[in-house]
């Protein structure tokens, strides 16, 4: 746990201008990950096909894409606070011919109007930059406030027990692999600093605990590579 807030990437200014290049030359089989996503929704979500879905850092526009596209049943509510992503993600979806299905809001999670209950929410590469001082616990409690009961999330999030032996292993494994991406070792070198600016790592057993914390429960890990894990959660009936 930190008090102090961690500065690295700034996802309204230029960082955001090349965010979907680094993003699949850093995160594995990053187009891969998130087609898994409704493959695994799909089975928890109304078998009638239809379902509303609330994406939490919506980024630029990738998962609506993806997500949108698998289900063409499914209308999103997508929560982004950087203004230069939200326009990006504006722009995709309009010209996938998806506008009358997406519904943005720019802002955070909490300051979201309230509406129905969602049958199912993601929350992508998000938690990582939010400190575990009761931020992380926050905006899982205020996604587990927006679902039905019994309704499923999925959580895709860096993590690892900063300073043990294991994690610097895969951290070193993980830059890398940026290399072999083809990013040049200036660029890596920067991206690296980046992530030790930015990025607030909690273990495997904290992830799982602030799970259980905010609501959630059955988590079940689908997809890990390097500090990345990928996990499937419900919102319990109580």
């Amino acid at each position: 746990m930190t008090d102090q807030p961690k500065e690295g990437f700034d996802f309204g200014g230029e960082y955001a201008t090349r965010y979907d290049r680094v993003i699949r030359s850093v995160v594995p089989g990053y187009d891969d990950l998130l087609a898994l996503v409704p493959a695994i929704l799909s089975r928890r979500v109304r078998r009638s096909g239809q379902a509303r879905i609330l994406v939490v850092g919506a980024g630029s526009g990738n998962e609506l894409d993806v997500y949108g596209r698998a289900e063409p049943g499914w209308t999103f509510v997508a929560v982004e606070p950087a203004r230069e992503m939200l326009k990006q993600a504006e722009a995709r979806v309009a010209g996938l011919g998806m506008a009358p299905r997406v519904e943005f809001f720019e802002g955070a999670l909490a300051d979201l109007p309230p509406t129905e209950p969602f049958d199912a929410a993601t929350l992508s590469l998000v938690l990582h930059f939010q400190p575990d001082d009761g931020a992380k616990l926050g905006l899982l409690e205020d996604m587990v406030a927006r679902l039905a009961a019994g309704s499923p999330a999925v959580v895709i999030d860096a993590h690892g027990e900063d300073g043990s032996a294991g994690f610097g292993e895969m951290m070193d494994a993980w830059m890398q692999y940026v290399l072999y991406r083809g990013t040049s070792p200036e660029d890596q070198a920067r991206y690296r600093q980046q992530v030790r600016d930015g990025v607030f790592f909690v273990s495997e057993e904290r992830m799982e605990a602030l799970f259980r914390e905010a609501g959630f429960t059955g988590a079940t890990l689908f997809f890990r590579a390097f500090v990345f894990g990928g996990w499937v959660l419900e919102k319990g009936s109580l």
